[in-house]
């Protein structure tokens, strides 16, 4: 676990280094928080109590959406065989790299906080261990999903044009502007294959503890899953490279 805090802490430093993925981080908060304001200045009514926590969820999600692209960036940075051909499992080293877009991502929430002040929109908290605990979930969430997108895309040499089409599907399933009232039920339920729906339902709800566990415990469940599949993904795309010899490492 410790060597696993400090290469993620190494690769965190690294990402937050790059000025790409700062203004990513900045650019797609502050946007976000912006037209949601502009609609309630119009819309009599509105509830901007959680404008900054659907702002913040964006932004960490799209920060997170590099990770598409990541693990090739590091096969064109020269790096990535470095981190495949260690004595280490392939996957424990390629973990905290991935993981370090998801870690990087939840400064979003300050940041959205600090905007929504700016602008006169002071964040409500109703309860800051639920809020810590969806924030912890949102990010094991982001983590999961990232981790099988990482071991997807890293087949394809063109990830990072792909990354820009994973940020809205995601957003909307996960129903952080909500859900249309009409839905048909079945597709309510389909948006739960996502672990961050759950997750993003205790950061807007905020829920109390008889109610905040099954969410919870939904979140995690989904999360075992999609990290199963990561796990089964990571190993057929490094089967092709270290044996197939399908896949370019360097």
């Amino acid at each position: 676990m410790m060597s696993f805090m400090r290469m993620l802490w190494f690769h965190t430093r690294l990402f937050s280094r790059n000025s790409y993925f700062s203004q990513l981080l900045i650019s797609s908060t502050l946007s976000i928080l912006v037209l949601q304001m502009l609609v309630a200045n119009e819309v009599v009514g509105s509830d901007t109590s959680t404008i900054w926590i659907r702002s913040a969820v964006v932004g960490m999600w799209t920060v997170c959406t590099v990770a598409a692209g990541i693990v090739g960036y590091q096969r064109f940075q020269g790096t990535l065989v470095y981190l495949v051909m260690t004595p280490s499992s392939p996957a424990r080293t390629l973990l905290p790299l991935i993981a370090s877009a998801a870690t990087f991502g939840v400064l979003a929430f300050p940041l959205a906080a600090l905007g929504g002040m700016l602008f006169g929109n002071f964040p409500e908290i109703s309860s800051w261990p639920t809020l810590l605990v969806g924030v912890a979930a949102l990010w094991l969430s982001c983590l999961a999903v990232t981790t099988l997108v990482a071991s997807v895309f890293v087949l394809t040499p063109n990830a990072i044009t792909y990354e820009g089409l994973l940020a809205v599907p995601f957003v909307l399933l996960s129903g952080v502007f909500g859900v249309p009232e009409n839905l048909w039920i079945g597709a309510d339920y389909f948006r739960y294959i996502l672990p961050t729906t759950p997750a993003v339902r205790i950061l807007l709800e905020q829920p109390q503890r008889e109610d905040l566990a099954p969410l919870l415990l939904l979140c995690l469940g989904v999360v075992v899953v999609w990290f199963y599949l990561s796990h089964n993904a990571m190993n057929a795309a490094l089967d092709r490279a270290r044996f197939k010899g399908s896949l370019e490492v360097v």
